[in-house]
Formats: C-alpha cells, sequence, structure tokens
C-alpha cells in the first residue's frame, strides 16, 4: 500500500501555545501522510474524550490546514450531551462544515442529527464505545461511517482480518494508559467536567488501589503497534499521538 493512500490522523495534545501546527507536525509526525489533526477550537459542551481547558488550534492553524488538504477532526464524544445541547451548538457545527472535516462521536442519535444537518461532515465512532470485538464494530458500522477500534483489537490479527469494511476502520498506531484500562471511567467523568456540571470530578481507574487495576495498569509512557503488520491486513487509517522517539509526549 502506498504513502498517499494513508490516512494519518494526529492529535493536537500538548502543543506549545503559539506553536504553528506546521512546526508542530514537522517536528512530531515529519513524513507521515497527514489527513486530519483533533483537538480543541473554541469551547462547545460538546467536547467530550479529554477536559477542554483551551483552544489547542488557531484560526491560523486551522486555515493552513485547509490550504494544505488536512481536515479539522472534532472531538465531540461527550456522553450526556442531549438534543437540547445539540440544537444550542449548532454554530459550532456550522462553522466547520465542509468537506474533509469529521466528528468523532460517542452517541448514533447524534450522528444521525449531524448527517441530517451537515452533510459534510464524516462521522467517526469514537474508541469509547469499545469496539473490542470484530461483531461491535460491524454493529457501529451501521450508525457511524467510520469506527476506531479499541487499541486491544491490534493484537488480534485474526480478527482484525474477519472485518469486511477494513476502509471504514481506523486503528490506533500508538496508545497510552487506555490501551489496558479496565474500566476506562476517565471518560464518563471528562463528559461532566465539559458540560460543566457543578461538583464534577475527574475519576481515573489508576486512582484505585487494587491488585487487580495495578496488574492491568503496569502500561507506561506510549506503546507502538506494528503499522507494517496492519497496513499488511488491509488497514490504511491510523490515530497517532506523538511520534515514536520524541519527548513531551
Amino acid at each position: 500500500m502506498s504513502s498517499s493512500s494513508l490516512d494519518y490522523s494526529i492529535s493536537a495534545r500538548g502543543k506549545p501555545a503559539g506553536m504553528p501546527v506546521e512546526a508542530f507536525i514537522k517536528f512530531f509526525f515529519d513524513a507521515l501522510p497527514i489527513k486530519s489533526v483533533f483537538g480543541f477550537r473554541e469551547y462547545t459542551p460538546l467536547y467530550g474524550g479529554r477536559n477542554f481547558v483551551e483552544p489547542e488550534l488557531s484560526d491560523a492553524d486551522i486555515a493552513w490546514m485547509y490550504d494544505n488538504g488536512i481536515g479539522y477532526r472534532i472531538p465531540l464524544q461527550n456522553s450526556i450531551a442531549n438534543r437540547a445541547d445539540y440544537e444550542d451548538n449548532k454554530w459550532f457545527l456550522e462553522k466547520y462544515h465542509r468537506a474533509g472535516n469529521s466528528v468523532i462521536l460517542v452517541k448514533p442519535e447524534m450522528a444521525g442529527w449531524i448527517r441530517d444537518d451537515f452533510p459534510l461532515f464524516e462521522s467517526e465512532a469514537s474508541v469509547i464505545l469499545q469496539a473490542r470485538t470484530v461483531e461491535k464494530a460491524e454493529e457501529l458500522l451501521n450508525s457511524f461511517d467510520v469506527v476506531v477500534l479499541h487499541p486491544e483489537l491490534n493484537d488480534e490479527k485474526e480478527e482484525l482480518a474477519r472485518l469486511a469494511d477494513k476502509d471504514r476502520i481506523r486503528l490506533f498506531a500508538n496508545a497510552g494508559c487506555m490501551y489496558k484500562c479496565p474500566t476506562m471511567e476517565c471518560y464518563a467523568s471528562l463528559s461532566r467536567l465539559n458540560k460543566r456540571i457543578p461538583g464534577a470530578q475527574y475519576k481515573c481507574a489508576m486512582h484505585r488501589d487494587t491488585e487487580y487495576l495495578a496488574e492491568r495498569m503496569q502500561v507506561t509512557g506510549m506503546t507502538e503497534f506494528d503499522i507494517d503488520g496492519l497496513i499488511g491486513l488491509g488497514f490504511s487509517k491510523f490515530k497517532r499521538l506523538r511520534s515514536k522517539g520524541k519527548s513531551g509526549y
């Protein structure tokens, strides 16, 4: 598979304030065929996945991305966002509604609302939906254009080979603590934080003191997956955090 047919989506997390996304990409992701960047812009309660603190991509960053054929992949995985939240934040979706941009979601009904109102967006089922089996992935493909698989499936090559719609699957190229987390409970708390619910607090499985969790959570830093092997199976869409060998994960 040629590099031109590969589709990498990278994270803007940790991009230093004031550092242009062009320089960020060249330093951390040089030579990757990047098709989209995901990260925060102005605040919306639809955000999920991690806590919004401040914008990670500037107006100039978005303009440069568009000029260079790189889409904005928007993390809207708030699991408690409702129809009223969606209606109140259509202004946000209208601002970024264009071909090449996509939305990362956890709610099939929101995927339907966006498909009806903003058809140029591509919808992606977030890893938060925990597609850990082929059957779960195929079920999610009924509601979303693309499904992000849980990285545990990267270790199951025979299972991955069974997937028919490999061009609609996005795999993790590398992953942090979420790779072995048994609860993924942080995501629910992040949804509450991003909706700014009074009293909301961040929760993490690593804060629990149990032998089982201690054994499961021995993952430190980033785990790098066998990309060549995954490409050899027919997969072309990948999600990558900072590149291997670069500091500042």
